[in-house]
C-alpha cells in the first residue's frame, strides 16, 4: 500500500469497506501496531487522534468545565464558557460529572476537549457516531477553520461533502487516490451514501 505525501492544511477522506484497512492505517500512523514499510512523519508534526471510543475513554471523576479547564492553555481559557456553549452545554451542563453524560454528549465534550490541544494534524475515526444533525454541524464548522491537516475516517456523505477535497478510496487489498469532492465521487461512482461501497467488488 502507498499513499503520496499528505501536505499542510489538506483535509483528506479515507472511505470504503469496513475491514480495509482504513483504521489499521490509522493505528499505524499512530504508531499503535507494529507494520512493514515506510510511514514518516513531518518532524514538527503534532498528532491530535479522535477513536471511536474517545468519548469512553473520559475521566468520570471531572465535571465537563474541568474537563477542558484541564487542557485549555493561554487566551483560550477565557473562552471555555464560549466554547463550551457553542458545543450546546450551557451553564447548567458545566458543573455535571462527565459519568451521567449520554452518548452523544461524551462526544461532543471529547470532541471540544481534542480541538483545544495544540495540534497540527487531526486524526477522526467515525466521529459522527453519536451525534445529532445539529452537532454535526458545529463539529464541521470548526473543522473547516481548522488550519492543520485533517484525516477523517468517515462513512457519513453530508459530514464529508464541503469539508474534504481528497479521498483515499479503499477496497480490495488496494487503497485508490481521488482529487475530487465527495459530491463528484459518489456522482462518478453513481451511488447515493458511502455505504454502498460496503457492497462493491
Amino acid at each position: 500500500m502507498q499513499l503520496s505525501v499528505f501536505h499542510r492544511g489538506e483535509k483528506v477522506a479515507f472511505v470504503g469497506k469496513n475491514g480495509e484497512g482504513k483504521t489499521t492505517l490509522v493505528k499505524a500512523i499512530m504508531g499503535e501496531i507494529d507494520y512493514d514499510g515506510t510511514l514518516s512523519l513531518g518532524h514538527n508534526s503534532l498528532i491530535g487522534y479522535f477513536s471511536q471510543n474517545e468519548a469512553s475513554l473520559l475521566d468520570e471523576k471531572l465535571t465537563v468545565f474541568q474537563t477542558i479547564d484541564d487542557v485549555a492553555k493561554g487566551d483560550i481559557r477565557t473562552k471555555i464558557k464560549d466554547i463550551l456553549g457553542a458545543f450546546m452545554f450551557g451553564g447548567d451542563d458545566w458543573d455535571k460529572y462527565v459519568s451521567v453524560l449520554s452518548g452523544g454528549e461524551r462526544t461532543r465534550l471529547a470532541m471540544i476537549k481534542l480541538l483545544l490541544e495544540p495540534v497540527n494534524l487531526l486524526i477522526l475515526d467515525e466521529p459522527t457516531n453519536h451525534l445529532d444533525i445539529r452537532t454535526k454541524d458545529i463539529l464541521k464548522q470548526a473543522l473547516m477553520e481548522f488550519d492543520g491537516t485533517l484525516i477523517l475516517v468517515s462513512h457519513d456523505r453530508d459530514f464529508l461533502d464541503g469539508l474534504v477535497n481528497k479521498i483515499y478510496e479503499f477496497g480490495n487489498k488496494r487503497v485508490k487516490e481521488h482529487e475530487e469532492t465527495i459530491k463528484g465521487f459518489l456522482e462518478r461512482k453513481k451511488m447515493e451514501h458511502l455505504r454502498e461501497l460496503e457492497g462493491k467488488r
